[in-house]
């Protein structure tokens, strides 16, 4: 009944890791597809040996996390179909917590579990404590906003009132773009989208990954959950450890310059949005901006420039003439 899907480049230690992880599910897949583009191709021979009772598929192809999901996708043959990076460990009940609550909701089209990442503690966790000045901060330009509140003290009258004021809307989207996840005190948490990079999801009809985003995928996440509804939910119950493997990862400015780009491109070319979330996503930059100038950080304040200038001038980095201008 369950496919996992694996797009991977490069990383074939990392692979092999996922790979036990996944051998080792309460509930074992029926296949795991791996989509490989790495400069040297490997064979299944370099790969662990699964179990009997799973089929192993590797396929070939051109580098394109988008295109690799893409074909992943095409070739699964049952209906639920796991997303799987090539960077992740699962917990072994992780397959059939997700299988059982979307057999129960016929009506969700995703569910992940927890996703959790190193913080600056080198302490596992899935979301970032935020101080009340950057808090506030980041309310007041519409920037992204993503603690865990239910977990936070209690600090001045403008910070209280925020936190309730969000707490009480819930996990939404800012009129900017941006992801605004500040509650997750249940067992099972909505969210408009969240990272698909260990969710669970029905088998779409169509291509679910826009092959646009040629950069590392980045902003795909973002698209794909709209093409799913906007509507995932976060299971506490299992959780799954990202690695976050360096190779094939790029700098975080050139990240937040791609997933930026990438979020005016799904403002323009989305119903769910308009033409003043554009104008929000201008002012979210300012908000970007300020501390970067006062940190005479010359390469975020280029990046963002450069944005600001598209944004305005609906120059985006996505658009076809735009990729073709880069690519010669």
């Amino acid at each position: 009944m369950i496919s996992v899907v694996i797009p991977t480049r490069n990383r074939l230690e990392s692979l092999n890791r996922v790979l036990d992880s996944l051998y080792k599910q309460a509930l074992k897949p029926k296949e795991i597809i791996i989509i490989d583009s790495s400069d040297q191709a490997f064979t299944t021979k370099d790969l662990i040996t699964p179990p009997n009772t799973i089929n192993l598929i590797l396929e070939r192809s051109t580098p394109s996390v988008c295109e690799q999901r893409n074909i992943g996708i095409k070739l699964s043959s049952n209906p639920f179909i796991l997303l799987c990076d090539d960077d992740l460990v699962f917990e072994e009940e992780y397959i059939v917590t997700l299988y059982e609550y979307l057999k129960k909701n016929p009506s969700k089209n995703a569910a992940s579990g927890i996703i959790l990442e190193k913080n600056t503690k080198d302490e596992w966790a899935y979301a970032n404590e935020i101080s009340d000045v950057k808090l506030i901060y980041n309310w007041f330009f519409g920037l992204s906003i993503f603690s865990d509140l239910s977990k936070s003290k209690r600090g001045n009258i403008l910070a209280n009132r925020i936190k309730t004021k969000l707490s009480n809307k819930g996990n939404q989207i800012s009129k900017a773009g941006w992801p605004i996840f500040v509650n997750w005190n249940k067992d099972e948490n909505d969210f408009p989208f969240f990272s698909l990079m260990g969710a669970m999801i029905r088998k779409p009809e169509e291509d679910l990954f826009d092959p646009v985003f040629v950069f590392n995928g980045i902003g795909d996440n973002y698209d794909a959950c709209i093409k799913l509804g906007f509507d995932i939910t976060i299971l506490k119950k299992v959780k799954a450890f990202h690695y976050k493997e360096i190779t094939n990862r790029i700098n975080p400015k050139e990240a937040y310059y791609y997933r930026t780009s990438a979020l005016h491109y799904i403002l323009l070319n989305n119903s769910n949005f308009s033409s003043s979330n554009s104008l929000f996503l201008l002012w979210s930059l300012i908000g970007v901006l300020i501390p970067n100038f006062l940190k005479m950080d010359t390469e975020m304040i280029k990046y963002n420039l450069i944005l600001i200038f598209r944004i305005l001038f609906k120059k985006n980095l996505y658009q076809q003439e735009t990729l073709n201008s880069i690519s010669t």
